[in-house]
């Protein structure tokens, strides 16, 4: 894809990223001490709480800020002063310098071997199956929003402050499905610039296969359009030999692109 594009949607995602670390951070009492560090000049988010890469993320490395030695240096001591060992640095083709995988693995890093698919599209009104049943959501949706999250993915209920957080947040919008009056399958959008981002797509076990995902990425796709984004994007675990993964399927079934896949660069002790 283009490289204007591509560094547009890289450093939105990394802006979205960090606005639900930010949302979580204004929970009462902060118990995910979720924070954001960006002294850098890159977001260096991290959910102090938990010692884990996937929620520990430095997005668009090299992309909007060349990733020179002492920015490199510096990301790294964000987490060393925060007690972290699991984190994630994403490469993407777009990530400068172009040794700088040789950089991260001269201090230590290594490519855990896991790839992000990056995907977009320019957003237009949606009008196709299931549409009709996906319906906004408030604040007062967060708790049952959160537990649909949790369910699906098979995560500790302490992680409801994560899910649920954004609900409460400027420039997120969140929508879902309902069966007999209990939320079933969710998603949300993060809007700025003119640009949205999806993430928080999830669907309870039990209601799978349905087409309620595809349905609630299809209204965001077409929320974006109404709100004249001139993009739209996600990410999710890209296609292995062994897993094919239905959340990016339904991406592509709904006009995404698949654009370009992420590189996961961490420490060797780390489970990503």
């Amino acid at each position: 894809m283009a490289g204007g594009v591509a560094r547009e949607i890289e450093m939105h995602e990394a802006k979205a990223w960090a606005a639900c670390v930010e949302a979580t951070a204004q929970a009462d009492g902060n118990p995910l001490e979720a924070d954001v560090d960006r002294g850098p000049g890159i977001p260096v988010p991290a959910l102090g709480a938990i010692n884990v890469g996937l929620f520990n993320r430095v997005i668009g490395l090299g992309v909007g800020t060349r990733a020179d030695d002492a920015l490199i240096d510096t990301v790294l001591a964000s987490y060393e002063r925060r007690g972290q060992t699991e984190f994630v640095l994403e490469v993407t083709g777009a990530s400068e310098p172009a040794d700088l995988r040789e950089r991260l693995s001269a201090r230590g890093l290594v490519d855990s071997g896991h790839r992000q698919a990056k995907t977009w599209q320019t957003p237009a009104r949606y009008d196709g199956p299931g549409m009709d049943a996906v319906v906004a959501l408030g604040p007062d949706d967060a708790d049952e929003f959160a537990q649909v999250n949790m369910l699906a993915w098979g995560v500790p209920a302490f992680l409801a402050v994560w899910f649920g957080a954004t609900l409460f947040a400027d420039d997120f919008r969140h929508f879902g499905v309902k069966v007999d009056g209990r939320i079933v399958s969710t998603g949300a959008m993060y809007v700025s610039d003119g640009i949205a981002w999806l993430g928080f797509g999830a669907t309870l076990p039990e209601h799978r296969g349905r087409g309620m995902q595809t349905a609630v990425l299809a209204r965001r796709v077409h929320e974006a359009a109404v709100l004249d984004c001139h993009i739209v994007h996600s990410e999710t675990a890209a296609h292995t030999a062994g897993h094919h993964n239905p959340s990016l399927a339904n991406m592509l079934k709904v006009g995404f692109e698949h654009a370009y896949e992420k590189e996961w660069w961490s420490f060797p002790t780390s489970a990503e």
